[in-house]
């Protein structure tokens, strides 16, 4: 059976492309991504864990929160704060360095969702055609558009593809194709999650590490959440010492982070639950210059953080506005 010819298919429903389809979807598009993930949100990631009790922790174990400085993302923070998904969590970080611990405020705001960074996905996600677990394996084009295949043959046809996933695998898709792909490189991460006995003792929400030979971020992640939330820490790895481990496995690498946290914050740590999530792609370290990838010709666009839609770092915002500015091009 030929699949119905829609007018754009986006692959991966992480934020860029979920602001992308929102955009085009509001300019009167038939638009479908195809995540192969069970939801949305890319790394945007929030971690369920249910205690012996009953009681459930939300932990952050890809992007940590988000800023707003640009207009249109100022908008989605006021209308998520009426709205009750969103809050404001803090307005700086400690920093450790060193052995040493300072407080750090610089005045600028971070949102967090209390129920978790993936509400922001599910929030963009309202009203579009997702469909998840759909492993995208080929995308072909003729004189019509693109095809786009899973394993078991043709799921989507559609005039203009767009495509918001890691470098590395759009290469993989669009091989054969000779079309040019932005050249981007991602630093990997190892997160490892831990739901506390008992709070830490510390007044910060969150330590970033300077010079530690293992870790960069520790999040007093509770402090994101409703009152009553099991105590909870979200430990991200460096880069360095990612790689040095990529291959192994969560059960391997966890009792090493937890080591090393219980190292910096100077007691053991009394877990009532544990988990470590590998992240190959978790950072932008080369991105490509302007807000996107468009070619006009072939309707094929490309969108993510590993672009630079301004002059700030690669970020939750960049992937909204790399999503949002690559819509604009599309219907222009």
């Amino acid at each position: 059976m030929t699949a119905e010819m829609l007018d754009t298919v986006v692959v991966g429903a992480g934020l860029a492309g979920l602001a992308a389809a929102g955009d085009l979807r509001a300019a009167g598009q038939r638009v479908l991504l195809l995540d192969k993930a069970r939801g949305v949100s890319g790394r945007a990631a929030t971690r369920r864990v249910t205690l012996p009790d009953g009681r459930e922790a939300r932990l952050d174990h890809g992007a940590r929160f988000f800023t707003a400085r640009a207009e249109r993302t100022q908008r989605l923070v006021e209308s998520g704060v009426a709205d009750g998904w969103l809050r404001e969590w803090t307005r700086g970080f400690a920093r450790w360095e060193g052995g040493a611990v300072t407080a750090g405020s610089d005045g600028h705001p971070r949102y967090a969702p209390p129920a978790g960074m993936s509400a922001l996905g599910k929030a963009l996600a309202d009203g579009l055609d997702v469909r998840p677990g759909v492993t995208v394996t080929r995308v072909a084009r003729d004189e019509t558009g693109w095809r786009v295949f899973d394993a078991a043959g043709e799921v989507a046809r559609a005039r203009t593809l767009l495509l918001n996933v890691p470098a590395p695998q759009q290469r993989a898709l669009l091989a054969g194709l000779e079309v040019p792909v932005p050249d981007v490189t991602f630093a990997p991460a190892w997160a490892a999650g831990i739901v506390l006995n008992a709070d830490v003792p510390a007044e910060w929400p969150a330590l970033e590490l300077r010079g530690h030979p293992t870790l960069e971020w520790i999040a007093r992640e509770h402090t994101k959440r409703p009152a009553g939330h099991p105590p909870a820490l979200m430990l991200h790895a460096t880069a360095e010492w990612t790689r040095a481990h990529l291959e192994r496995t969560p059960d391997e690498v966890l009792p090493e982070l937890l080591a090393a946290a219980a190292d910096v914050l100077g007691s053991p740590l009394g877990a009532a639950a544990t988990f470590a999530h590998r992240w190959r792609y978790a950072t932008p370290e080369r991105r490509a210059a302007g807000p996107d990838h468009w070619d006009g010709h072939l309707r094929l666009g490309i969108c993510g953080d590993g672009f630079t839609p301004d002059g700030h770092g690669p970020r939750v915002e960049a992937a909204l506005l790399s999503g949002w500015t690559l819509a604009g091009h599309v219907t222009a």
